[in-house]
């Protein structure tokens, strides 16, 4: 990538850094491209798409540690699975309270 245009994209990834829905925004990204999960190949296809998803989040991962704001992102993104595993854990008590 031509080096201005990496800049500019630092600069961009920077500012979204800085608010709670630029923050929201990237972490999305990262989660739609699978950057934080592990997967097993289901097909040959499918492990193309995958890693061209991939390729594309850590490409976004690099911007943000570039902008300095890679320990923000990676906070929102604990902050979000445990929130997650919190909802989770209700719904699976709520359920079993169903059951009583």
């Amino acid at each position: 990538m031509e080096n201005y245009k990496r800049e500019n994209l630092i600069t961009a990834v920077d500012q979204l850094g800085r608010s709670s829905v630029g923050r929201e925004f990237l972490l999305w990204l990262l989660n739609e491209t699978e950057v934080f999960t592990a997967d097993f190949p289901q097909n040959e296809k499918r492990t193309t798409w995958q890693a061209g998803r991939r390729a594309l989040g850590l490409q976004v991962l690099e911007l943000c540690a570039r902008a300095g704001n890679l320990g923000t992102v990676l906070i929102a993104e604990a902050l979000y699975n445990a929130e997650q595993a919190k909802e989770s854990s209700n719904a699976s008590s709520d359920a079993a309270g169903l059951l009583d």
